[in-house]
């Protein structure tokens, strides 16, 4: 899709962090948006700050775990432009904790919003895609941790993994139909965003989380530090835009820094061959 002047681009968790990134990079393109967030509060003021700055926003707030308010966002982006050409199914949680220690509330929470929100968008918008002679782009927002996994967040790391498959699967399933839909999957590192400051932050939680263990507290404040050096959440959204332009599937975001990671991954699994 080389022309992103005055299309629509709809991302989900567009709030804050990497989702904010590409709606503050697709704005400074010219495109139009349909930002949505579960966030309400923090999703309007995105909103206004970059209607402020110029760009045309139609924000809905969204709860990506609930299909049938995915389907209200396609047709509330339908309604505002009267077209959708790029869709970031982008939002996501996170938790840490050993698996087996991990409560089942949390399970469902990470797995509804990072691998059903993505389901859900593809479900709600692909169609859409579709029916359009420009055809269109879909972005789904894995992770690094999809590629490869660390412990004390498995929740997470298998959500990711899922949405990197899912994504593989959804290209072959287009280029068989030879369809002018593209499909990207974003697997940042080292991203400055605010999620890290949210873990274990399920909205129904009821009760105080549990306190972590000294091992996983560790963990979580080594992490912390890497993602504050991290790249800013603005870049990101650039190379994701410039993968959209350019019909890339791979979107690695400082990816050269886990060189080593993914290497030993693929030379383990070509050990047991």
């Amino acid at each position: 899709m080389r022309e992103l002047r005055d299309r629509v681009a709809v991302v989900t968790g567009a709030a804050s962090g990497i989702g904010r990134g590409m709606a503050e990079a697709f704005a400074a393109e010219g495109m139009k948006l349909v930002l949505a967030d579960v966030d309400a509060g923090a999703l309007a003021t995105t909103s206004g700050e970059l209607r402020s700055a110029g760009a045309q926003v139609a924000d809905v707030p969204t709860d990506v775990r609930d299909q049938s308010a995915v389907d209200a966002l396609a047709k509330a982006a339908l309604a505002e432009y009267g077209a959708v050409h790029v869709v970031c199914n982008n939002a996501g949680v996170w938790t840490m904790g050993a698996e087996w220690e991990t409560e089942l509330a949390d399970w469902e929470w990470v797995i509804a919003v990072n691998l059903f929100g993505v389901v859900h968008g593809v479900r709600s918008f692909v169609p859409v895609l579709l029916d359009q002679p420009e055809g269109g782009h879909v972005v789904n927002t894995a992770s690094m941790g999809g590629l490869f996994a660390g412990p004390f967040i498995g929740p997470y790391s298998a959500t990711k993994h899922a949405v990197v498959g899912l994504s593989k699967s959804l290209r072959a399933e287009l280029a068989a139909r030879g369809a002018n839909v593209g499909v990207s999957v974003v697997c940042p590192g080292e991203i400055d965003t605010p999620l890290v400051h949210k873990v274990n932050a399920r909205p129904d939680r009821d009760t105080a989380a549990p306190e972590m263990r000294p091992d996983v507290q560790g963990m979580l404040g080594a992490m912390r530090d890497g993602l504050a050096r991290g790249m800013s959440p603005r870049d990101a959204g650039q190379i994701v835009l410039e993968a959209v332009r350019e019909g890339r599937f791979w979107v690695l975001p400082n990816g050269a820094h886990h060189m080593d990671l993914l290497r030993n991954e693929m030379q383990e699994l070509f050990a047991a061959i």
